[in-house]
């Protein structure tokens, strides 16, 4: 399907695309449906859990266990492939950063990719088995209120270094190069606000949650702050 979305926000090399407050990504139930168009399968867990609240439609979660996941069977290699996270979110308490996945990219046994909204945004890589590497970390937010994170990812020599910029509504708060590169590929799955970890304990989100976008390039500062442009009063900012 062709991608349909309003306001308009930068299409070109979009992977993933759902927003809770756009009809045409509504799916069975609070099921989002992925607006790209690029053949990944829609599912939920736990869905007792989610509830689609406000005007426009936001996810409210209670960080219980309700999250989304999404399959395809043409997999993208997160460590060969500029890439770029956007997401939006507003966070109940700041008690646990377990509660602040935005998304975690992987594929069983394959490590974790993973954006996580506290304190200081973070984006971590943690493979299998081992610890957690941080590509980068930066900006200030505060529980209760909204926020847009975005974070874009430069270098496609797996086992290389590569350049991570972090932006926090629209703005760049930390830039980072990193030889902790993604390494694992055969990424076929996308957790959002939930990952497992190694141990399977359960991660979850707790708060609110708005439209999250992939993309298979770095967005330029201007296509952040035009994304954030279009979509900032619908969240009061």
């Amino acid at each position: 399907m062709a991608f349909s979305h309003n306001p308009k926000i930068t299409s070109s090399d979009l992977r993933l695309y759902i927003d809770p407050a756009d009809l045409n990504s509504h799916g069975s139930g609070t099921e989002l449906n992925d607006l790209s168009g690029n053949g990944w399968t829609d599912n939920i867990g736990n869905s007792s859990e989610i509830t689609f609240t406000g005007n426009p439609t936001h996810i409210s979660d209670t960080g219980a266990g309700g999250y989304f996941y999404y399959t395809n069977s043409s997999y993208t290699d997160w460590a060969t492939t500029d890439f770029s996270i956007s997401a939006w979110g507003n966070r109940d308490n700041y008690t646990s950063d377990a509660q602040g996945r935005f998304c975690d990219l992987l594929y069983a046994g394959n490590g974790h990719l993973r954006l996580t909204l506290k304190g200081a945004p973070t984006l971590l890589f943690r493979p299998t088995g081992g610890g957690g590497n941080t590509l980068i970390s930066g900006g200030s937010t505060t529980a209760g209120n909204w926020y847009n994170v975005v974070v874009t990812k430069s270098g496609t020599s797996s086992g290389g270094s590569a350049d991570y910029v972090l932006y926090v509504n629209g703005e760049q708060v930390a830039t980072n190069t990193s030889s902790a590169l993604v390494t694992d590929s055969n990424f076929q799955r996308i957790n959002v606000l939930y990952s497992s970890d190694d141990d399977n304990s359960s991660i979850t989100w707790d708060g609110l949650f708005g439209p999250l976008s992939i993309y298979t390039k770095v967005l330029t500062p201007l296509e952040v702050k035009d994304n954030f442009n279009a979509l900032r009063k619908r969240f009061n900012i």
